[in-house]
């Protein structure tokens, strides 16, 4: 079985190939990876935050002003948010899209 760490480095390590090659087409964002943590910053100074809550086994993202909490699943083979149901990557991929003003996918 795999452990909530590693499940979520996994997760974290292919979003930054995925966001470095979005970066690398030419999308103004910054990323850095502190950590376990990943921050994305924008032109306009917002930052989404990324990060993994152990004690409860989630992966958290602060974006616009909000925090999203995300739980595996192991039916549908990925993170998926408490509240709303959306899987993660759809979530974050429209949340960045919003703020760069055009359509990524993740």
């Amino acid at each position: 079985m795999i452990s909530f760490h590693d499940r979520y480095d996994a997760t974290i390590r292919a979003l930054e190939e995925q966001l470095s090659d979005i970066i690398d087409s030419g999308q103004d964002f910054e990323m850095e990876r502190n950590g376990d943590v990943l921050n994305l910053e924008f032109e306009d100074g917002a930052r989404f935050i990324i990060s993994p809550n152990s004690p409860v086994e989630q992966l958290w993202v602060s974006a616009n002003y909000a925090g999203n909490r995300f739980n595996w699943s192991d039916e549908v083979n990925d993170w998926i948010n408490e509240k709303t149901a959306e899987p993660f990557r759809p979530f974050l991929a429209a949340s960045i899209s919003g703020k760069l003003g055009a359509s990524i996918s993740l």
